[in-house]
């Protein structure tokens, strides 16, 4: 058994090898020049950008969602307080007839409107 070298594989080290150490690493046919890189490098980017505007677009997305609740909550906020008011002048008109003050007062038999 004789150990050759061959096109894929270099030898890291000329001298002593040690235990547990790879003697050789894998060195890849295929080169990339600088333009390939340039343009693996902007893809990347690209990629990352897109990625980032999905994720901005689902959170704007929520806040729409979020806002289209806090309308409809401010809302029915507003009409129950028209209906209290509702309410309250209701009871005080149904609290006046039913007071003994009154019941007291009788109506009138003769009325007469001023005129100028």
């Amino acid at each position: 058994m004789s150990y050759t070298r061959t096109v894929q594989f270099n030898n890291r080290r000329q001298g002593s090898w040690g235990r547990n150490q790879n003697t050789v690493a894998f060195a890849s046919a295929v080169k990339l020049g600088p333009v390939t890189h340039t343009v693996l490098v902007a893809l990347m980017i690209t990629v990352l950008g897109l990625i980032y505007l999905t994720q901005a677009t689902r959170a704007s997305g929520f806040d729409y969602t979020a806002s289209q609740i806090q309308d409809k909550i401010s809302q029915l906020s507003d009409q129950k307080k028209d209906l209290e008011v509702e309410n309250a002048r209701l009871t005080a008109m149904q609290t006046v007839q039913n007071s003994s003050v009154a019941k007291a007062m009788t109506t009138p038999t003769d009325v007469q409107h001023v005129t100028e």
